[in-house]
């Protein structure tokens, strides 16, 4: 645990020096890299996993099911996080809210990267280009950029466990992550758990369709919200009231 907390204290000070997001991440992976080639440290963590009742009740619920929080900084400036990939699990292709390192630590790990190559402007529509596949081996790291600029798909190409050390700085504060079906040429929004249960909540109001239910996605929108439920609530009053 010693060699992760130092790992930590090291992309603080980092971070809090270097102002340039590519120098950033060139730094980070170099701290991924060293990290994620010495993996005795993980075990404690996989120790507290299966006994420590309030480590376990600390990790908050995710989008990604297999997603492990080591480490929030206090000033919000990153979050080191790990992910054990079962055998052959395949992620959808995604953007992100902030930059982030990714460090295999145990096993290998396949990553195929993406372009956009529609405008975005039409709803529930997207366009790619796959632009690179590669395959990384323990200790060796990959990255991604926010937005449409860091569009990818992790994968494990085992029949065995792979284990990932993923670090993200500071979030942009979007509310949501998009997925993508390159295939089909389509781009949904996906919440994390407790903004899924307030999306959800709307569209059931503007479904039920009743008087009520305009009222109250009313005053939902007469006090302070996030711009991505607003967004929405807006959404489901207007199908509401079509």
């Amino acid at each position: 645990m010693a060699h992760f907390e130092t790992f930590c204290e090291r992309v603080q000070k980092m971070l809090a020096d270097e102002r340039g997001v590519l120098r950033q991440i060139e730094r980070v992976r170099e701290l991924v890299s060293d990290l994620a080639s010495t993996p005795g440290w993980f075990e404690e963590f996989m120790r507290k996993m299966i006994v420590d009742r309030a480590f376990i009740e600390s990790q908050k619920p995710s989008m990604w099911p297999n997603e492990i929080t080591l480490y929030r900084s206090s000033d919000k400036s990153f979050i080191a996080l790990a992910y054990i990939w079962d055998a052959k699990l395949a992620d959808i292709v995604h953007d992100h809210g902030s930059w982030g390192v990714i460090g295999t630590l145990c096993a290998q790990l396949k990553e195929r990267k993406y372009e956009r190559l529609d405008d975005g402007k039409r709803e529930g529509y997207a366009e790619l280009r796959e632009t690179e596949g590669k395959v990384y081996g323990p200790g060796q790291t990959t990255f991604v950029l926010p937005l449409n600029e860091g569009l990818h798909a992790m994968e494990n190409p085992t029949d065995g466990i792979a284990i990932s050390v993923n670090v993200y700085g500071k979030t942009i504060g979007r509310g949501y992550t998009q997925f993508f079906d390159p295939a089909k040429k389509t781009v949904t929004r996906v919440y994390p758990p407790r903004a899924l249960k307030e999306v959800l909540a709307a569209k059931a109001l503007a479904a039920l369709g009743t008087g009520r239910a305009e009222a109250f996605l009313m005053e939902a929108l007469s006090v302070p919200q996030p711009s991505h439920l607003r967004e929405e609530f807006e959404a489901a009053l207007r199908k509401l009231r079509a």
